[in-house]
């Protein structure tokens, strides 16, 4: 049995819909075990969103999803931090999670380190047949997993965002001319950046090869958190042994605050996997952010449940992508994980528009005062005709008062003390009796 990871318990916010797993073509999905997004709500408003896309295995991205949770959420954001505060608890919410990845690996790193030792001392033949060459490859395979991640930040209704690899943050807001604009947020760290060529070049390294290959060390992305083997053994890798420092780096870029007005209709956190499908199929880089904007607001549209849509856009993709790879006799990369976050802001109605709160109980009851039978059957002329004296006694039963203690008629508190006027006339009852007592029929219980 698969242990449920303490981020699945997090508040949820209600306005957003999330489906994410690993691409298997042809064969079923399971979502339960992939499951590397979280979306929760603090007790003063805040909201935190995530999306973390793994790197050889899903170990070290679900240690990095639940530390980030634990790092950005305990405490929660208060309503009185600043936004550079915000900021810098992104930034530092980053370098703990890095190193905490490390301390978490610190034994494994000392087995690896132990076994290389060892296998030194060995022949060939005695290595050929030991079991260190497959406890080093197993070592190599945990040590290697990361994740890269993209977190946004709603707080004081305003947007944090910080990422570090190839995952976006699309925002999609009307203009002036109520045109639907897409935004990318976050900045793709990757050997197509510029600004990262810049920075390997500075550090030593070849870019025009590192570009030709599109890889660095065992990934594709220049910046990530995790994977032990391409940062502090990046010696061991002949196309980034030249850097100075380490070249892999797991310092995000952070954009925001960005206020949230009427114009921000939607928040979209994607994994790489998901536009790269778009990408490939369509033959189109420039225009990826606003083609997925342009399937999730029709999704929208046609889609009655809000939390299905993006299960429902990431179908539509992966049909749209096999599809193509059938037809160009393509084999697709195997496992590639698929998330997408959606976060609505006013492009649909939102959840506390859709279940507007009830009404909240009154500790203070209301006392409406209540006509009797007889003041119900008084004509209104009459009612209004009576005179001042006469009026103090009657209830208007239109209006009601909130008190704790009195009750109100014509807006005068009652008086326990007053005598109440009559209004039922006996003169009938006794003449009757007069009249059995002088027919000799009275009954004897009457004097």
């Amino acid at each position: 049995m698969i242990a449920r990871l303490w981020t699945d318990d997090l508040p949820k916010c209600r306005n957003t819909c999330v489906a994410s797993y690993f691409s298997r073509l042809g064969g079923n999905v399971n979502t339960n075990d992939d499951y590397l997004c979280f979306y929760c709500q603090t007790e003063e408003n805040s909201c935190l969103y995530g999306v973390f896309e793994p790197h050889n295995g899903l170990d070290a991205a679900k240690f990095i999803m639940q530390r980030m949770a634990v790092e950005m959420l305990l405490p929660p954001p208060s309503a009185n931090n600043t936004d550079e505060e915000i900021r810098d608890r992104l930034r530092n919410a980053f370098v703990s999670v890095e190193k905490a990845y490390n301390e978490n690996y610190d034994g494994m790193i000392a087995e690896r380190t132990s076994l290389q030792y060892h296998l030194q001392t060995l022949s060939e033949t005695q290595m050929s047949q030991n079991s260190i060459l497959a406890r080093l490859k197993e070592i190599d395979k945990h040590l290697s997993g990361g994740a890269t991640v993209v977190i946004a930040l709603v707080h004081n209704n305003k947007l944090f965002v910080a990422n570090v690899g190839e995952t976006r943050a699309l925002l999609c807001r009307t203009d002036d001319n109520s045109v639907l604009r897409v935004v990318q947020l976050t900045v793709d760290h990757s050997l197509n950046n510029e600004d990262e060529l810049l920075r390997l070049s500075q550090l030593g390294l070849d870019v025009n090869k590192l570009r030709n290959a599109q890889y660095m060390g065992n990934q594709t992305g220049t910046r990530c958190l995790g994977n032990y083997l391409v940062k502090s053994l990046y010696k061991a890798i002949p196309s980034l042994r030249a850097a100075a420092t380490e070249p892999v780096v797991a310092a995000p870029e952070i954009h925001g605050p960005i206020v949230l007005d009427e114009s921000c209709r939607f928040l979209v956190l994607v994994s790489a996997g998901v536009y790269k499908r778009i990408q490939e199929s369509r033959g189109s880089f420039e225009q990826t952010n606003k083609q997925l904007s342009q399937i999730i607001v029709e999704h929208c549209r046609k889609q009655t449940d809000f939390k299905k849509i993006s299960q429902s856009v990431l179908e539509e993709i992966e049909e749209e992508f096999v599809s193509y790879c059938v037809k160009n006799n393509l084999t697709p990369k195997a496992n590639t994980h698929m998330s997408l976050l959606i976060r609505n802001f006013n492009f649909l109605p939102t959840y506390e528009q859709l279940n507007p709160p009830k009404n909240a109980v009154r500790f203070n009851p209301i006392v409406q005062s209540k006509s009797n039978t007889l003041i119900n059957e008084i004509d209104s002329e009459q009612y209004l005709s009576t005179n001042d004296a006469d009026n103090e006694s009657i209830i208007d039963t239109n209006r009601s008062c909130e008190s704790s203690s009195d009750v109100c008629v014509n807006d005068r508190p009652y008086d326990k003390d007053k005598r109440i006027k009559g209004y039922v006339d006996f003169s009938c009852y006794y003449e009757n009796v007069d009249k059995a007592r002088l027919n000799g029929t009275l009954p004897s219980f009457i004097e």
